[in-house]
């Protein structure tokens, strides 16, 4: 279990789990946050790596908590809290523990000891009635569907009243931008993998890893093999890989090409990302109301 957050946190941009995670609960806030500088230690470098992951477009846009994305989480809140008690029901928001990790797409970036995976405890369960007013009837769901993916959400109930209160009759559409601008992040780490930069980036570190004696296909590769149990210090991979990463100016090179790629497909797409920070915006608005 050592490393299950870490091949977590890796795979999120190559497998949209944490695209998948966000769309489900839809305005959940992520409880992650990075402190305004963290040096990675690489090996004989130091690359600050929290920086040049805030500057990724999809990171600031979807991810990063901003004061308008807090805003709106504090009214639902209130919203929702204010619905339960009118049913007779007292409702607690949970809340995250803040965190210094952030999304690791190109695998290891420092051979620092990984910590165990943090046990998530089950919700307590607090009954039929109170589930049923807080999540509605469970049969009325509204839907929407992107290329890959289709999720839903409640239609009715006391959660589904504060997020009708904030974005009116355009929950639906706010899904489907928010499925796309998922699929979005995901489609620019692919053309990642075309770009020019980032093709001889990765020529350079598998030479230097053939060097050394190993094959590995990627950096993110080299993660997903290690070892269950297995810190990356004790791993010979690892350790080839840090040292590879060093010599090739690696991170730093390949998060400036996905910091290009995907401001390059949000500019492909300017009316999605506009008609979203429309509706963010009009979020934000009913939220101060809200809270004022």
């Amino acid at each position: 279990m050592l490393l299950a957050a870490a091949r977590r946190r890796a795979v999120r941009i190559a497998a949209v789990v944490l695209i998948l995670a966000v769309a489900l609960t839809a305005w959940v806030v992520h409880g992650r946050s990075s402190p305004a500088t963290r040096p990675t230690t690489t090996g004989s470098a130091e690359v600050d790596t929290d920086a040049l992951n805030r500057r990724l477009p999809f990171q600031r846009l979807l991810y990063l908590p901003s004061a308008a994305i807090l805003r709106v989480q504090r009214a639902e809140q209130r919203l929702t809290v204010a619905c339960m008690r009118r049913h007779g029901f007292t409702f607690k928001p949970a809340t995250s523990a803040p965190s210094d990790e952030h999304p690791t797409p190109f695998g290891f970036e420092s051979l620092a000891p990984q910590p165990p995976a943090a046990s998530v405890p089950p919700e307590r369960s607090r009954g039929e009635a109170f589930t049923r007013v807080l999540y509605g009837d469970p049969d009325k769901r509204i839907s929407a569907k992107g290329t890959m993916f289709k999720i839903s959400r409640p239609a009715d109930g006391c959660q589904a009243e504060a997020e009708k209160r904030l974005l009116g009759n355009s929950r639906l559409r706010w899904l489907q931008l928010r499925i796309r601008l998922g699929e979005g992040e995901k489609e620019a780490r692919d053309l990642l993998e075309k770009d020019g930069d980032y093709r001889a980036l990765q020529a350079r570190w598998g030479r230097c890893m053939r060097q050394t004696g190993f094959q590995q296909k990627d950096p993110l590769s080299v993660l997903l093999s290690l070892p269950r149990g297995t810190q990356p210090a004790a791993d010979a991979a690892a350790r080839a890989d840090i040292r590879c990463k060093d010599a090739t100016h690696y991170l730093p090179t390949a998060y400036n090409r996905l910091r290009v790629v995907q401001q390059d497909w949000l500019d492909d797409h300017s009316a999605t990302l506009a008609e979203w920070n429309r509706l963010q915006t009009h979020q934000d608005a009913m939220a101060r109301k809200v809270l004022a």
